[in-house]
């Protein structure tokens, strides 16, 4: 009678494995992470100069009477602003989600041995 002798991959390569994988998924993470960051920054500083502009456009009409151009152009700032303002609390919200993402990959790799993934990924 044969016996049949099942190959089995060691622990050692399997630990590697898991934390390679736990290690690139902090790492798109990270990624993910910091591209929202760098929307998220670009967004500001458009809010920035938009108010700027939506600011001496509002001391122009106060200073030469209200015109027509110069309040239409007020409301298509506020406009944007307003846009920027909703872009940018999706961003953030975005960027919390992820956080949360991360942090759970990380307890779950500190509670099956795979901690090391936590410090390599960050």
């Amino acid at each position: 009678m044969a016996f049949f002798r099942f190959r089995t991959r060691s622990p050692d390569r399997d630990r590697g494995t898991d934390f390679s994988r736990f290690a690139g998924i902090r790492q798109s993470l990270g990624e993910a992470s910091a591209a929202i960051e760098q929307e998220r920054d670009g967004f500001r500083r458009r809010y920035d100069e938009v108010a700027m502009n939506a600011a001496f456009s509002l001391e122009n009409m106060e200073n030469e009477g209200e015109t027509e151009k110069v309040s239409a152009r007020i409301d298509d700032l506020s406009q944007a602003l307003e846009s920027f303002t909703q872009r940018i609390a999706f961003l953030e919200k975005q960027l919390a989600f992820l956080q949360g993402i991360d942090e759970t990959v990380a307890d779950f790799a500190g509670e099956n041995g795979l901690a090391d993934a936590d410090s390599r990924a960050s």
